[in-house]
């Protein structure tokens, strides 16, 4: 099956540039190009497209905007948010907003490749960096909550990462970083039976049903560290 892509992006050069590298995919087919978030809305109807890669900051309506509007009304386009901007306020607001995954504008064409075949089959994607960066901030906090330091205020992701134990935040972590049941397994040395357990464990307490929102709230728990 080829994957309908649509790139949108305010800079010519970087639709054109990721129309070239896509179209050289055998399974892959860019079927249109937006300079803004308001023509991406108006082109997804025609289109159909099954991921779209939206820039953040664009004239008119921003790539924040749109990926909610669009995630609202066209639900079966998975949308990869791709910016020059790793900070996780927008990682946040991109996840809140539907996305299923955040790259940056940097990364080398073979990883775009792949990011785009796993965002159509619905798989989160992150790139490392801020996967390391996330994976040490929940560290940091739950370190700090052994200490008995921890903030007496809670946020709401706190309070749900409080109800998970030291195994479940781990794989949350894990999950956070793109990785799959079949990498959390060889990673933690564990059956993927018994991952997929723990990951249904983590959907009971927190009462979320999509992996990329899981990612959303270790995100948030992050933050308030």
């Amino acid at each position: 099956m080829t994957i309908r892509i649509l790139i949108v992006d305010d800079q010519r050069l970087m639709r054109e540039g990721l129309q070239t590298i896509l179209n050289m995919e055998s399974d892959m087919q860019v079927v249109g190009l937006a300079e803004d978030g308001e023509m991406a809305l108006e082109m997804v109807p025609e289109l159909k497209p099954d991921v779209i890669l939206m820039d953040i900051r664009m004239p008119r309506m921003d790539g924040v905007e749109a990926t909610r509007q669009i995630h609202r009304q066209y639900p079966h386009c998975h949308v990869l948010i791709l910016t020059t901007f790793d900070d996780d306020e927008y990682i946040v607001d991109a996840l809140r907003n539907g996305a299923v995954g955040y790259l940056l504008k940097d990364l080398p064409s073979e990883k775009l490749v792949a990011a785009v075949r796993d965002a159509a089959a619905g798989h989160p994607m992150m790139p490392s960096e801020i996967a390391g960066r996330l994976a040490a901030k929940i560290a940091e906090q739950n370190q700090s909550k052994d200490a008995g330091d921890h903030k007496n205020n809670l946020s709401g992701a706190d309070s749900l990462m409080d109800d998970l134990t030291d195994r479940e935040k781990e794989i949350l972590t894990l999950i956070a970083s793109g990785k799959n049941n079949r990498e959390i397994a060889g990673i933690l040395f564990i059956s993927e039976g018994t991952v997929k357990n723990y990951v249904s464990s983590i959907y009971d307490k927190t009462g979320i049903s999509e992996r990329s929102k899981l990612i959303m709230l270790a995100l948030d728990a992050a933050r308030h560290d």
